[in-house]
């Protein structure tokens, strides 16, 4: 009897991973951004709004998403984190994806700073915007109606980048303890400057059941999404190749 085919769905990271990339490169391959909003909104916290702008990098036409949000000088645990998602009544595959890449980022930090998940200080992964990017991509991905995940080798960036603790080496800590612990393949990338942030890094290793070059697949949908920086080296993008296996 012949079989179904598989919907899957492929990251191409050759130029990193940030939450707000993801979100952005999956409603330009056709997740509805009001459904996404409208699940943001269960957040119970400060106003936020997701703002879609079509935007060139290289050439190559992209979607991005803005995550705008009031001043958040927060710095959430990871049970108040827990206590927000719990609060929002989101669809189980959303919630359980949303806890799952926040769990990650804790155990990280927590490994980073020699220091237990519970006892971890989330700063700018803690902030509203990154919960919504977390909450959004979980939406789109389950809107997408994807069985499996896959992902590209994901460049990192090299050089230091200024954070709450100070001066810190890129790729940071935490970035690169939850690709390690995910088995994630990485490498530096063209750009001396942060190209995978720790809320891209979470993502990718809470959603991708396995890793390296775009599966056997038949093609239906190609989003693309871009960061904020429109880099020298190469075009800030994240593309994902929605379709069947073939």
């Amino acid at each position: 009897m012949p079989t179904n085919p598989t919907r899957i769905g492929w990251f191409d990271c050759a130029a990193g991973a940030a939450g707000d990339m993801l979100l952005a490169a999956l409603v330009d391959a056709g997740a509805d951004l009001a459904v996404v909003a409208e699940h943001v909104a269960r957040l119970g916290v400060e106003p936020i709004t997701l703002r879609r702008n079509d935007v060139e990098r290289h050439g190559i036409g992209a979607v991005k998403v803005d995550v705008e949000t009031a001043p958040d000088p927060e710095h959430r645990t990871w049970k108040a984190v827990r206590l927000v998602l719990d609060a929002a009544g989101l669809p189980e595959p959303v919630a359980s994806l949303a806890h799952d890449a926040f769990a990650r980022l804790a155990e990280a930090e927590a490994r980073v700073h020699r220091t237990t998940p519970e006892d971890v200080h989330f700063h700018e992964v803690g902030a509203l915007d990154a919960i919504a990017d977390v909450v959004g991509v979980a939406t789109a991905l389950h809107l997408l109606g994807l069985d499996t995940v896959h992902a590209s080798a994901v460049a990192l960036g090299s050089g230091t980048s200024r954070g709450s603790h100070g001066l810190v080496p890129i790729p940071a800590p935490a970035t690169l303890e939850v690709l390690r612990a995910a088995g994630a393949p990485c490498f530096a990338g063209p750009s001396p400057r942060e190209m995978c942030t720790p809320t891209g890094a979470a993502l990718l290793a809470a959603a991708v059941t396995s890793w390296g070059p775009m599966p056997r697949m038949v093609p239906h949908a190609i989003g693309v999404g871009a960061g904020t920086r429109d880099l020298a080296e190469v075009a800030n993008v994240v593309r994902v190749v929605v379709g069947d296996s073939a």
